[in-house]
This record gives structure tokens, sequence and C-alpha cells, in this order.
């Protein structure tokens, strides 16, 4: 199925991203005939759609930042990949496929020193921003603690989206 065909509702939702497809495929790959991929590959899909189906609305669609690679429904799209596949699949695989979307751009951030003021107040602003951000859909909360030179800088989710999901359709092994 192509994934302009799945039914899903597009004014508040948003498809998987290109690079999360991609992992799963190859995943599929590894464990199953090629006679089956296709097939299973569907089922994740359905699945998807299914679950969207059945969830809120509020999340922002293409407006909402975390809604981007790795984020909300790239994590939806693999809980329904473990929920077609979890025969066979691993939870180190899942981690894999998690470590793939999200890390490359925390590696591009190789020249920044976090212990150096500049940089330090930089990455404040940042979660901070973050945190308004999350505020304004109510999907993520997020608490960042007031900036103090001598000391680090502290942040914490105290909510998610996507650990929501898991708890309401079944999938909380994996989180």
């Amino acid at each position: 199925m192509k994934d302009s065909e799945l039914q899903i509702d597009r004014s508040c939702h948003v498809l998987y991203s290109k690079p999360c497809k991609k992992e799963i495929l190859a995943k599929i790959t590894l464990h199953y005939p090629e006679v089956e991929r296709e097939a299973v590959w569907e089922q994740v899909q359905l699945r998807y759609a299914e679950l969207l189906s059945k969830w809120r609305t509020d999340l922002g669609g293409k407006k909402n930042f975390h809604n981007g690679v790795g984020g909300t429904y790239d994590c939806i799209a693999i809980m329904c990949f473990y929920d077609v596949c979890r025969d066979v699949v691993t939870f180190r695989e899942m981690e894999e496929i998690e470590e793939n979307l999200i890390l490359p751009s925390f590696r591009k951030l190789r020249f920044v020193d976090i212990n150096k003021p500049f940089w330090k107040k930089l990455m404040y602003r940042a979660f901070s921003t973050a945190q308004k951000h999350c505020d304004t859909w109510h999907d993520y909360e997020m608490d960042v603690t007031p900036y103090e030179n001598s000391k680090p800088i502290y942040y914490e989710f105290t909510a998610c989206p996507a650990a929501e999901f898991a708890k309401r359709f079944g999938f909380a092994d994996i989180i």
C-alpha cells in the first residue's frame, strides 16, 4: 500500500517519516522472506491507521515541531511495527531504530562544549524555548530549572504523548 493511500486524518495527524519507514522496512527484511515483506509492511501501515483513528487529535499535525523525524509519530509507527512483528523482533532492534532516527542530530553537535558559558546559556535558551512549545501544544510536559551560572542545566519530561499512546494501546512493555 502506498503511504498516500493510508487512511489517516491528515488534518490532525502526520505520517511517519521516510527515515522511519526505511528503518522499519530494513528490520522487516531481516526477519521475513521476500514474498511476505510487502504484506507485513501493509499490516504495520494498517495498524498505524487503526490506532491513530482511536487516538487524540490535538497534537498539531505538521505545525508541531515534535512531529518530525524521530518524533511522536515515528514512535507510534515503531510501536505498530512491534505489534505486528513482536514474535520475531527483539527489543534491541526496536532501540536501534529509535537510535538511528534521533542520534544523528545530536552527533552534529560535537563542537558544543556545554561546560563553556556561551554554550550553556544557549542550551538553556533552547530548552526554555522547547518548554514553551510543549506548553503551547499540551503534548509533552517539560520542566526546566532556572538558569544558574554555577549549576548544571537540568530539564525533565513529565509527560510524553508516545508514552501515553503506549500505555493506552498495550505497548507499555517496550517503553
